[in-house]
């Protein structure tokens, strides 16, 4: 009896054991159906188009583009591998290569590529950027549909340069009423200064692009020129206290009226019809009218007392020249050629 019970027992374990493996593989094959009939969602973004791709069963990102007749490019990138299997809610990205170009260091760059960070597309060209480099559009920035096609860098170097520059004296004048009226009398000589001036220069891809002030120290200060200036208008003169107009230091020369001082004709007539005279005619520039008086000093001890009245003219005789006549051809060629203090008479 106790032999039966245990063969019973037996028995009965081996078939539940049976049992079980039979509902478990019912269990996956209506799994499996499930899986194989239930519809799952992937998205797939291409550029601007967004794909609703559903699909049952075991799919790859390869299955998903073939499906929807979507193909790729040697450049173009994706987010996922083809061979990755898809998962229900996947989103599958899309990134179509464009045509860039990269402008920089005098060259341009054109090529292919998916990435649409401006940097990263720099940095595919192996380029480097420095820290003031300049980008159009930003580094930070992602390309869109927008956008022109063209990565431009400017190279920016900045340096800082200190230049000296003279500063100009300046001035002053001052009336002096014991110089006589037309002379100048340089009391201090006038020194330009130096300053240093400090600028940073900006250059642009080699070019200068500004210049901003940073500093600017003087150096040396300038030393002011200054001139006093003579207010006397009266002279001592065989008449007295005589008034005059100017004084001027004018270069003087003789002559006479012979062929070789005045040339063919009469020597004798002046250009304002008067006769010439010693000690008394002088030929001068058109600025002084004819009967304009002169007050050599030079010739105070003559008869005329250094009083001499404008009469000639002369081609050679122009600004602060004049040509005294004397009697005699001896007399002009023994005075020569001299520098005279003369005053212009009113």
């Amino acid at each position: 009896m106790n032999v039966n019970l245990k063969r019973l027992k037996e028995a009965w374990s081996g078939g539940r054991n049976l049992l079980i493996i039979a509902l478990l593989t019912l269990a996956m094959s209506a799994a499996f159906i499930v899986f194989q009939t239930t519809e799952r969602l992937a998205t797939i973004v291409d550029g601007e188009k967004t794909i609703e791709y559903t699909f049952r069963g075991e799919k790859s990102v390869k299955d998903a583009l073939l499906e929807n007749e979507i193909s790729l490019g040697e450049m173009d990138e994706i987010s996922q591998p083809l061979t990755d299997t898809l998962e229900n809610g996947q989103e599958i990205r899309i990134s179509r290569a464009k045509e860039i170009t990269v402008t920089a260091d005098g060259k341009e760059y054109v090529f292919f590529t998916a990435q649409r960070q401006v940097d990263k597309i720099i940095s595919q060209l192996g380029l480097r950027l420095e820290n003031l480099d300049m980008v159009y559009p930003n580094p930070e920035d992602e390309i869109d549909e927008k956008f022109s096609g063209e990565i431009k860098i400017t190279r920016v170097v900045e340096e800082v340069v200190t230049e000296e520059q003279p500063v100009k004296y300046s001035k002053v004048t001052r009336n002096n009423q014991t110089l006589d009226k037309g002379v100048v009398n340089t009391v201090q000589k006038g020194k330009d200064g130096l300053r240093s001036i400090t600028e940073k220069v900006v250059y642009h891809d080699g070019e200068e692009y500004s210049r901003t002030v940073v500093e600017e120290k003087m150096e040396k200060e300038p030393v002011e020129e200054i001139q006093e200036v003579g207010t006397n208008v009266y002279i001592a003169t065989s008449r007295g206290q005589t008034r005059f107009d100017q004084t001027l230091y004018v270069v003087a020369t003789a002559y006479c009226s012979c062929s070789q001082c005045t040339g063919p004709g009469n020597g004798t007539v002046t250009a304002s019809g008067a006769r010439t005279r010693a000690n008394h005619t002088i030929a001068a520039s058109t600025q002084f009218s004819f009967g304009t008086e002169f007050y050599i000093p030079h010739f105070r001890g003559n008869s005329n007392r250094g009083i001499f009245v404008v009469e000639d003219r002369g081609g050679a005789i122009k600004g602060n020249r004049i040509d005294i006549y004397f009697n005699t051809h001896e007399e002009a060629i023994r005075f020569g050629r001299r520098t005279l203090k003369v005053y212009v008479l009113d």
